[in-house]
């Protein structure tokens, strides 16, 4: 994968046999749904029809992807706090404290999956 990853927004519809179909398969490779639905496109564009996974870095790509959206929404919450101060208010009691703890656990999140990646490289 190079470049920037994207996310569609397409909605896929399918059969409730379908669906489960999908899910199983995807929790037999240890990956998300989303992850396998990925894997096996890439597979059938490449003209293969054996879907290749490697678990664990499917694993980390999809945490790094969560980890993204938290990022984004944490900084939301930070953005909208600075508003306040500058606005000269006050943020609600615990506000910034909350901010503060959930960047600090993202950041171990970002930790853990950086040290799953290079120890998949070893």
């Amino acid at each position: 994968m190079t470049g920037r990853v994207h996310a569609y927004a397409d909605t896929t519809r399918l059969s409730d046999t379908e669906k489960t179909e999908i899910t199983a398969a995807a929790k037999q490779r240890a990956v998300t749904v989303a992850r396998f639905l990925a894997a096996a496109g890439l597979a059938a564009a490449r003209g293969s029809t054996t879907v290749h996974t490697n678990e664990q870095l499917d694993a980390a790509i999809d945490e790094l992807a969560a980890l993204r959206t938290a990022i984004s929404r944490v900084g939301n919450n930070i953005n909208q706090i600075a508003f306040v101060y500058n606005a000269g208010g006050q943020p609600r009691p615990g506000e910034l404290d909350r901010a503060l703890t959930t960047v600090n656990r993202v950041l171990a999140r970002v930790d853990d999956a950086a040290d799953t990646l290079v120890k998949k490289r070893l």
